[in-house]
């Protein structure tokens, strides 16, 4: 149990937490299911959960992208708690509810934060899904916690299975360095495939966190060591769009099936970095019917 420790703040020296919690909050009201929010005690800090579904179903652990929060799953969690106990967890440092003592500075780090997740939350073994910086993460646990996981979903991980190109990352730093609301809407628009939508509320809420807060993370998403890819024992399902702005998404899908014992991957079309908020439906029957087969 934490006691008496100082939280690390998220909020840049001037930003408003009470427009970011209100916009957290905005989204969340969105979900068409009943939720349990739940603070989780880790040495890392207190980890803000998002908790919908049979509670004796089998358990579905969700990990957002950089820079946004477990509301994120909005056009998702109804369709995958149909049949799954969906946790959808804020992690610790980025910009959400979560409350960091210690930062996560390396994978090891990663691993033991999601040990003491799952024992906290009596969760015995668990299936993850991470989108691009919560597909890094859960790559990272696949090949560490293997003993803890049933089966993978990665959804455009982030530089994972090739390096990120430097105008990807050129344009996110500036966006968070210079968080006009022009220049973020750029930014997700660069990162949208050509016709695809994402929900505005979501849209909002991440203009607003960056504008408000900034993600104080100290593990960054980076190429994983072959060695490291060939460890993962657990089946693995791969999504990745076909105008995934981020590396050469051929080359990332060829490196999976390489060097990853069970994999299924698959590329979506008219589809970029955001997949299961630009094409939720089509991302939600792909990830059920590979968990249930």
């Amino acid at each position: 149990m934490i006691k008496e420790q100082r939280f690390t703040s998220i909020y840049r020296k001037d930003g408003q937490p009470e427009l970011f919690l209100e916009a957290y909050h905005q989204t969340l009201s969105l979900w068409k299911v009943p939720v349990e929010r739940v603070f989780v005690s880790t040495s890392f800090g207190h980890i803000h959960v998002l908790t919908t579904g049979p509670k004796d179903a089998e358990p579905l652990i969700l990990l957002h992208g950089y820079g946004f929060s477990s509301t994120v799953w909005l056009d998702n969690i109804e369709a995958l708690s149909r049949c799954y106990r969906v946790y959808a967890v804020d992690f610790p440092g980025d910009i959400n509810k979560s409350k960091s003592v210690k930062p996560i500075k390396n994978k090891n780090d990663c691993a033991r934060w999601f040990t003491e997740l799952l024992d906290e939350l009596h969760i015995d073994k668990a299936n993850i899904c991470g989108h691009s910086f919560g597909g890094f993460i859960a790559t990272i646990l696949a090949a560490r916690v293997s003993s803890r996981i049933r089966k993978v979903i990665l959804l455009a991980p982030a530089a994972s299975l090739q390096p990120q190109s430097k105008g990807f990352f050129i344009r996110c730093l500036i966006a968070g360095m210079m968080p006009t609301t022009v220049r973020i809407n750029q930014l997700m628009d660069f990162m949208t495939g050509e016709e695809s939508y994402i929900n505005q509320t979501i849209k909002n809420q991440f203009i607003i966190g960056m504008q408000n807060a900034l993600p104080r993370t100290q593990l960054f998403a980076s190429y994983i060591k072959d060695v490291e890819l060939q460890l993962i024992q657990a089946p693995v399902l791969l999504l990745i769009g076909d105008q995934d702005i981020q590396y050469n998404v051929e080359k990332a899908v060829k490196r999976a099936r390489e060097l990853i014992k069970d994999v299924k991957a698959t590329v979506l079309p008219q589809t970029g970095h955001g997949l299961p908020l630009e094409k939720p439906e089509v991302v939600n029957r792909l990830l059920l019917d590979f968990l249930s087969s």
